[in-house]
């Protein structure tokens, strides 16, 4: 916090400490147990007190939601760069694997994200959107470098076939080409479906390890990509 004040030094300092206080309120009851004035409490503050540093709760939320986009995405970038470049099924499995176990390790965050909605709360998309989309983007770069190389998915022709509201990342550079956004929501939807029954436990009981589910399916998704999967090393468990 170089070139900060010690006013805003210590700001930061609370700010921080109202959004650990409001996760371990998560924790304990879930993404709707968020209240300010049991944070106020907790910190003994008043509650008008605690509006100076976060507006509302839905600020609060919101702060803790992009965080939460952040988090994740600088996790993955950090798997996906181990990498070359050109190493794009390398880049993408590792960074499946990621994506599953950031979620098992950080449970009331990635909930907080994309679990169920908080009642009475929506995300404000225009304050969400660029953290939202920093998670994306670490598999799109790659799936659109390897489309890019002439790895072209499996589906490609049905892809062309679906019409879109919004355009696919329009600021990204290079811009994602149609095909490869499509592709990748397809690829996130079924990483993002077994993460999520992994998470909530519906799948309890079904594998010895699921882990080696979630292996073979990223694979599966790397065949769809035409990507090859010899490219690929995964370990048994």
């Amino acid at each position: 916090m170089a070139g900060t004040t010690r006013r805003e030094r210590m700001r930061a300092i609370t700010r921080d400490e109202i959004k650990l206080l409001a996760r371990q309120q998560m924790e304990e009851g879930g993404t709707a147990a968020i209240s300010l004035n049991g944070i106020a409490r907790a910190m003994d503050l008043t509650a008008p007190a605690l509006y100076r540093y976060y507006g509302s709760r839905d600020e609060l939320i919101t702060a803790l939601i992009i965080d939460t986009y952040n988090a994740l995405a600088d996790a993955l970038n950090k798997v996906a760069e181990a990498h070359p470049p050109q190493a794009y099924a390398r880049r993408l499995f590792d960074t499946s694997l990621a994506y599953r176990a950031w979620a098992l390790s950080h449970p009331t965050d990635f909930l907080l994200v994309y679990g169920n909605p908080i009642p009475g709360y929506d995300l404000p998309l225009e304050q969400a959107m660029s953290a939202a989309q920093r998670v994306y983007a670490v598999f799109l770069g790659t799936m659109q470098a390897a489309y890019l190389a002439g790895h072209r998915p499996r589906h490609a022709g049905y892809y062309t076939e679906v019409p879109l509201i919004c355009a696919p990342l329009s600021d990204a550079n290079p811009p994602i080409d149609q095909v490869v956004w499509l592709a990748g929501i397809a690829a996130w939807t079924k990483l993002h479906g077994m993460v999520l029954l992994d998470l909530l436990g519906h799948l309890r009981g079904a594998f010895q390890d699921y882990g080696v589910f979630y292996r073979l399916e990223c694979l599966h998704i790397l065949e769809d990509l035409n990507l090859h999967q010899d490219t690929v090393q995964s370990p048994p468990g």
